[in-house]
């Protein structure tokens, strides 16, 4: 009976590390979104449209990296840069 009650308290753990883990990753997630957008403002009239395609490419960033912390530091970096000088040229 002993042993029972130890997998199910393993189980138990198991599952509230899952959770904590799967909380984390969003939370994560939505401080790297609300980061690109305070990086990132862009004036223009079709804009919107342009935000859903750079989001578009932040998730796949995101996903394509998501294992090496570098490589996605980097690859914002390029798109921000990217978004910076598109912008800058609506601008100007």
């Amino acid at each position: 009976m002993n042993e029972f009650a130890n997998k199910m308290k393993l189980k138990e753990m198991a599952e509230e590390d899952i959770y904590f883990a799967k909380r984390d990753r969003e939370l994560i997630e939505a401080l790297r979104q609300r980061r690109l957008k305070e990086h990132v403002q862009c004036p223009s009239e079709d804009s919107k449209d342009q935000a859903k395609a750079y989001e578009k490419k932040f998730k796949k960033i995101t996903r394509k990296h998501h294992n090496d912390a570098k490589s996605m530091i980097e690859a914002y970096r390029k798109l921000i840069r990217k978004i910076r000088k598109k912008c800058a040229s609506l601008a100007g």
